[in-house]
């Protein structure tokens, strides 16, 4: 299928992945397509992962960023759902407030409580997502799914998708997949070395003062690695984590 990606989790995006996925919308797309990228602003572009440069790498093994190839257009604001459905959520959201200051502040603008809360919901909540037809800048537009229609613009995704063949990556595009993969691969490996480290040292120090028989190894053949290796990762707890003992009863202390 299509693959989808979001530059962050804004408002506008995370709302939008929640609706499309409440959609159910699939795809079918060939193999090392362009993936559809979308931004806090709705906009869209293919692109693709690619590493980051190597200094950030030091530091962050699997960093990556998006390599555009096209830009795709972009998505419209969510329209207003019907105030009909809107105002029974806001005000059950949002209670009429009550109370001498209520009263006063109502009345400074020869309000009731209830409209003046109406009025300041509306200025907050239902402000037009447009300006001459064209989209307002995403900070002024509240997008709270009590009053936008999500579900509109995930169908809007949807139709976008079913009628636009992502492009198909170059090779050398194709490398750029790759070497972020195999980057996320290789962290996830020392993860689960550092991980296998740590659960070898603390079945070391279940065993007690004494390590049994054998423990090593079993370690080693448990793990498949070797007796060096067991070795290496049991003294390699640091000043953070308690000794371990030595088959011979004395600790390693670190």
């Amino acid at each position: 299928m299509t693959a989808i990606a979001y530059t962050a989790n804004y408002v506008t995006q995370l709302q939008l992945r929640r609706a499309y996925e409440r959609l159910g919308h699939t795809s079918t797309a060939p193999e090392w397509s362009a993936t559809l990228l979308i931004r806090d602003t709705l906009t869209m572009a293919w692109a693709c992962p690619v590493l980051a440069p190597p200094a950030e790498l030091e530091e962050y093994p699997a960093r990556h960023y998006w390599h555009v190839i096209a830009e795709a257009g972009e998505l419209d604001w969510p329209p207003l759902k019907p105030e009909s459905e809107i105002w029974p959520a806001l005000l059950n959201k949002e209670p009429v407030p009550s109370g001498e200051q209520a009263e006063r502040a109502a009345a400074m603008w020869g309000k009731t409580v209830e409209e003046a809360h109406r009025d300041a919901l509306r200025r907050h909540y239902l402000s037009d997502a447009h300006i001459g037809g064209m989209k307002r800048n995403k900070t002024d537009v509240n997008f709270d799914p009590l009053v936008r229609d999500w579900d509109v613009t995930a169908r809007e995704l949807a139709a976008f998708i079913d009628t636009h063949r992502p492009p198909k990556l170059t090779t050398e595009q194709r490398v750029m997949v790759q070497g972020v993969r195999l980057a996320q691969l290789e962290a996830q490996v020392e993860s689960t070395k550092d991980s296998l480290g740590r659960l070898m040292r603390n079945a070391a120090r279940d065993q007690g003062e004494k390590l049994r028989r054998g423990f090593k190894t079993d370690m080693s053949a448990w793990s498949g690695k070797s007796r060096p290796t067991v070795d290496a990762w049991l003294a390699d707890g640091g000043c953070c984590e308690g000794a371990v003992p030595e088959e011979d009863g004395a600790a390693l202390d670190h």
